[in-house]
């Protein structure tokens, strides 16, 4: 199991400026530490990167495995540098990034008398309700200007939220460069905190977007209620359930405990899309579709009967689908015209001139550089075949020097004779030095493996990693990526079977909205840059993004942002099914299921009165009977105020309100009536009741049980 890398000690100096004073905190991905800022005099947080298992020297340099660390870098300093763009409320404002130990650092203002959620948690135990939704409600706060700046946190949790003491709110530790690097590594289960992490950030492929932020927020709003995360999304997607907010705070709005439960969908496209929706949710309780209601079905009817579709068109939006290929290997996927080409950025060449070579010079034993102008080059020679001591010139001001062993002493001067490390460091220049051929420039080299300009003097960049002199070299700026699209100059970071975007000028086909920074295999990326998710062949819909797989005569589900179709979601099915599970209609074999339905709920809308056998609505029956079994057949009509039954000739009348009770069994219906001891029976056949819809005439048979229910029901028995 990899270890964590220890931290520094106290008292260690940041950049010349900001001496440490404690650990604040550490994860898998860095180490936050407490410094004083000794040119402000006032407190601030140095956030370290410091991923876990990177092995730290005695002398403070990180050894980061892998070429791959030279992005990490500079993804962990562009996220701090657009952050630094940005004034925004409840997020610590950046004051500083710079590179040392072989890593990355930046600075933010220190928020005193405050304490993360993680912390509040431990300390005090779960919030009430009424804390908790304050909480929530600060954050969305802080989230939608974040989000208006299109950025994502990508990591909310307790420990990343401090709560200062008059109750403001702030989002520490966003973790673009975290995501970046768990692509690389696969660490996810480290760099991740299980439960607040939503499903796409477990997949190269998937996109993430404001829903992903509001995913984490939800899981945090959960812990700070019951003391501990959801499950994970993983045990969630191997079928472990996630319990009831309300069941477990039964004390909580239950409004509001719906709004988290479908804010933490493991399907990104079922949770709410942005806070504006998130904060609908928690306002107003969501109208429930009466999907079993007459005028639901009988619209649902209409519907169907007009429905068709095209078998190219979109089932969401009806646009044309088109059924992509996958992109050349080489072409760029944001303009899909251009190909991506490895820049020619060559490690030695002079970042000063750009166009002579660097080579290294051993300044040690003997020195190299002269003691006197401190830039010279010593140019030593024999002072006799026979002796091993030496005399030196420097070719820049003419000083001359001469060694004994390991000694040197500068000749025409009173000077005793000092070791050659003594006049190295007067000097204060480095053991190792890249000079250029050319112009002179000089380069020292750094115990952490950066290079610090000397000459000329810098008027630029100071201080870089190897490889970042090498882009300024190449006319780059140090940030810049390692290959190229030659059409679109969209810039990109390659490295093996890796691509990385990194800027674009121009985003035609949303490619650099959805996967800047992200870091893709090249045969993902072939796929996502033709839009589509999934690699494999199917249709897609470049205006929603809806896409499908084919498999055999179906066509299954890959993607899709429609609510009605996202439960779907890898489901096989013909195209037409799709249409009409779009539209909100029954599929092919689920209309008999479906006019099953209708029938029960037509006989239920008898059952209370809400269709009867005149458009009135007064009559409950009329047709044929048989009284009290004597065989004799006589006309029966009931509504709400009047029985009458018997033959042509003589009818005989009850008040419907004078039944106290009603009963029937499978063909007889009985009746008794107020201030009579004996009950009235009437033999009944089923008679149909045709009932005028929008859809059209829609009928049932009604039997003596029906008209029982009816009439308990209109009379209240």
């Amino acid at each position: 199991m990899p270890s964590d890398p220890r931290p520094l000690d106290p008292g260690y100096r940041f950049n010349d400026r900001f001496e440490l004073r404690k650990v604040l905190g550490r994860g898998g991905f860095g180490i936050a530490y407490l410094c004083t800022d000794l040119s402000r005099g006032d407190s601030v947080v140095v956030k370290e990167l410091a991923p876990i298992g990177t092995p730290r020297l005695p002398s403070g340099l990180l050894v980061f495995d892998g070429s791959e660390a030279v992005r990490l870098r500079e993804q962990f300093l562009e996220e701090a540098a657009l952050l630094s763009r940005f004034d925004l409320a409840g997020v610590p404002p950046i004051r500083a990034t710079f590179r040392e130990n072989g890593t990355a650092y930046f600075a933010t203002d220190y928020i005193p008398n405050s304490k993360t959620l993680d912390e509040l948690l431990r300390t005090s135990g779960t919030l009430s309700c009424d804390d908790a939704i304050d909480k929530l409600n600060r954050l969305l706060v802080v989230l939608e200007a974040v989000h208006a700046k299109r950025i994502l946190h990508r990591d909310i949790k307790p420990s990343n939220i401090l709560v200062r003491s008059d109750g403001e709110v702030f989002l520490i530790d966003f973790g673009a460069a975290r995501e970046w690097h768990a692509d690389s590594t696969t660490t996810h289960t480290v760099l991740y905190t299980p439960g607040f992490a939503p499903p796409e950030q477990m997949s190269e492929r998937a996109r993430r977007g404001p829903a992903t932020d509001l995913f984490a927020l939800a899981a945090t709003f959960f812990a700070l209620l019951t003391g501990s995360a959801p499950a994970s999304s993983a045990e969630r997607a191997s079928g472990m359930s996630l319990p009831h907010l309300g069941e477990l705070r039964p004390d909580l709005d239950p409004i509001v405990a719906r709004a988290i439960t479908q804010t933490l969908s493991l399907s990104y496209s079922e949770r709410p899309q942005t806070v504006a929706e998130f904060r609908d949710l928690l306002e107003s309780d969501p109208e429930v579709p009466e999907h079993d209601s007459l005028d639901y079905l009988d619209e649902t009817l209409v519907r169907l009967k007009r429905f068709s579709f095209d078998r190219r068109g979109c089932p969401v939006c009806n646009a044309v689908m088109s059924e992509p290929r996958p992109l050349r290997r080489e072409l760029c996927p944001v303009c899909r015209n251009g190909n991506v080409r490895r820049r020619d950025i060559q490690e030695r060449l002079c970042p000063s001139c750009k166009s002579g070579v660097l080579s290294l010079v051993k300044n040690f034993s003997p020195i190299a550089l002269c003691p006197s102008c401190g830039v010279g080059i010593l140019q030593y020679r024999r002072k006799s075949i026979l002796s091993t001591d030496q005399a030196a010139n420097c070719q820049s001001c003419e000083s001359r020097f001469e060694t004994k062993g390991n000694q040197m002493a500068k000749m025409d001067a009173d000077q005793d004779f000092q070791p050659f490390d003594f006049w190295r460091n007067k000097l204060g220049r480095s053991a190792q030095i890249w000079v250029c051929g050319d112009c002179t420039a000089q380069y020292d080299v750094l115990s952490d493996g950066r290079w610090q300009q000397i000459r000329p003097s810098p008027k630029g960049h100071k201080t870089l990693y190897p490889e970042e002199w090498a882009r300024v070299a190449a006319g780059l700026e140090p940030g810049s990526g390692n290959a190229y699209c030659d059409s679109c100059a969209a810039d990109y970071y390659l490295e093996g079977e890796h691509l990385t975007l990194l800027g674009a000028p121009e985003d035609p086909y949303g490619f650099s909205e959805a996967f800047i920074g992200r870091l893709l295999n090249l045969e993902s990326a072939r796929w996502l840059g033709a839009g589509k998710t999934s690699p494999n062949p199917g249709l897609l819909c470049e205006h929603c993004t809806t896409e499908f797989d084919r498999d055999q005569q179906y066509l299954r589900l890959s993607a899709t942002t429609n609510r009605r179709l996202v439960k779907h979601v890898g489901e096989p099915k013909v195209m037409e099914d799709w249409h009409r599970l779009a539209k909100g209609l029954p599929t092919i074999h689920a209309e008999q299921d479906f006019a099953d339905r209708v029938e029960i709920v037509l006989r239920q809308a008898y059952h209370t009165g809400k269709i009867s056998f005149d458009d009135s609505g007064d009559t409950l029956w009329k047709g044929n009977a048989v009284k009290d079994g004597d065989g004799k057949v006589i006309s029966l009509s009931i509504n709400r105020s009047e029985i009458t039954y018997g033959g042509i000739f003589m009818k005989k009348r009850q008040p419907t309100d004078a039944v106290v009770g009603v009963w029937a069994d499978e063909t007889d219906i009985h009746l008794q009536f107020s201030g009579q001891r004996d009950t009235i029976s009437f033999g009944l056949n089923p008679v149909v009741l045709v009932a005028h819809l929008s859809s059209g005439d829609q009928t049932i048979t009604v039997s003596a049980k029906d008209l029982a229910i009816r009439i308990s029901n209109d009379l209240g028995l």
